[in-house]
Order: structure tokens, then C-alpha cells, then sequence
């Protein structure tokens, strides 16, 4: 005897059905072949002497040289001054303040 199986709402579409609820967003690195850093040089020398920096460290970028223009090195900065992040070695309890500093209670904050 076979089993029949009832679904609750409108039929779906096989489509639908495959598709995950949970939408991803990828942000992509700064620095990589996909987003390198974009930036903007007044002279040859200084294209050179920044493109060997990029080399040494092993990062991406497109620099173009403009002499009309100011000097555009704000992804070069953020690449250079990336934050650390902390590590904490003592676990809070439920009702301790959270590691992170936010101020909260560690059970509202990265306790949840």
C-alpha cells in the first residue's frame, strides 16, 4: 500500500523548492587578483617605487599615473594598517561583560 503525502500551501515549483533561503554575501578581499587596490600616482618614479611595494607584500593593484591629479593611496593605507583582532584566552560566563567591549552582557552579545 502506498503512502500519500499532503503539502500544507501552494504547490511549489521544483525550482523554488532547491533554492536556499539564505542569501549569501560574499564580500571580496581587498589587495586580490578579483579586487585589487586602485590607485592613482603624479609620477613614474612613485608608480615604481609603490609597485614594488605591492610586490613585497604580495598584493594586487592598478595604478595609474595622472600628473593632473592628487595622489590616491587610501586602499594602499588600508591594506598596510589592517586591524588584529583580539583573542581572549578566558571564556565568560552567561552573566560575565562580553570579551568584544561592547558593554553588553556576554549572554546578549556573542553568547547568543
Amino acid at each position: 500500500m502506498m503512502a500519500k503525502i499532503f503539502q500544507k500551501g501552494p504547490a511549489m515549483k521544483q525550482a523554488e523548492r532547491s533554492k536556499s533561503n539564505f542569501k549569501i554575501n560574499k564580500s571580496l578581499r581587498l589587495g586580490t587578483r578579483k579586487a585589487p587596490a586602485l590607485i592613482s600616482v603624479q609620477t613614474e618614479e612613485r608608480k615604481q617605487e609603490l609597485t614594488a611595494d605591492f610586490a613585497k607584500n604580495g598584493w594586487h593593484c592598478v595604478i595609474e599615473v595622472n600628473a593632473e591629479q592628487d595622489e590616491n593611496t587610501r586602499d594602499l593605507d588600508i591594506l598596510q594598517n589592517k586591524l588584529i583582532t583580539a583573542v581572549s584566552t578566558k571564556i565568560a560566563n552567561r552573566n560575565d561583560p562580553c570579551p568584544c567591549q561592547s558593554g553588553k552582557k556576554y549572554k546578549k552579545c556573542c553568547g547568543a
